[in-house]
């Protein structure tokens, strides 16, 4: 029994997941997710057989919410091609390693939700593995109630921005990162799913583009009905490279 972090109402505890377990499964049933060992000193990997839980983050009201929110994303993101669970993966427009594809959501305001609550989750998760996802205290509650319906969204708050993994790669599973990013090291919180990854933009007067409100013909963020979407070839990603990093580092301290 506690205090659900969403809804402010007492209960009892349900698990719930930091990032849906539909994206974050094991290539074939049975096999586990090699993975650092964030609570050791020393360098060490474990194997889990699931994606990231916490039972202290919701009651069962406050896990529909977000439930809600993950039926309706991995539709829509897998009915466009973007996750590499989709029946069919978005291609694209060349053969370079980036190139730019424009997707059109039925809801993105609700799209962009799921992501802004995949950061207030991992921001009030107690696990270990999330300890670099900070927020302040007025933005996590600025979140919670973006994501319960009780304000308004603001597209400058977090800008949320998409890069899809091109073609199917090994499963994994890693945790959100904190990242300086481009020549300006614009920092991001970068979530990764399914091949999937999205990068929310930390408060930064430097990103050019973060005003109030943020200005509607900037289609490089979600919130709008076409939205551009950056798309890598999987083999020359950061993901695919620190994953094989930390593949590496295991079979030299296993």
């Amino acid at each position: 029994m506690g205090i659900c972090k969403l809804t402010n109402k007492s209960g009892k505890y349900v698990k719930s997941h930091i990032i849906p377990k539909a994206l974050t499964r094991p290539s074939k049933p049975g096999n586990k997710f090699v993975q650092p060992d964030s609570r050791s000193s020393k360098k060490r990997y474990i194997k889990r057989a699931d994606s990231w839980y916490d039972k202290t983050i919701v009651i069962r009201e406050g896990e529909d919410y977000l439930s809600d929110l993950d039926d309706h994303a991995i539709e829509e993101l897998r009915s466009l091609g973007l996750l590499w669970s989709s029946p069919k993966l978005r291609k694209r427009a060349s053969p370079s390693i980036h190139e730019l594809t424009v997707v059109e959501f039925r809801n993105p305001a609700k799209i962009r939700k799921y992501f802004l609550s995949l950061l207030w989750r991992a921001a009030v998760s107690s696990l270990p593995e999330f300890y670099d996802i900070e927020l302040q205290p007025s933005k996590l509650e600025r979140l919670r109630k973006i994501i319960v319906g009780e304000e308004e969204d603001d597209l400058s708050f977090f800008p949320v921005a998409l890069v899809q993994l091109s073609s199917k790669g090994p499963a994994h599973n890693f945790i959100p990162l904190k990242q300086k990013i481009g020549p300006d090291e614009k920092e991001i919180y970068r979530f990764y799913m399914d091949g999937l990854i999205a990068h929310l933009y930390i408060s930064d007067p430097k990103l050019a583009v973060v005003m109030n409100p943020i200005p509607y013909d900037h289609p490089v963020f979600l919130g709008h009905e076409q939205t551009v979407v950056c798309q890598v070839e999987t083999s020359e990603s950061f993901q695919i490279s620190n994953l094989e990093k930390h593949l590496n580092e295991y079979e030299a301290h296993k």
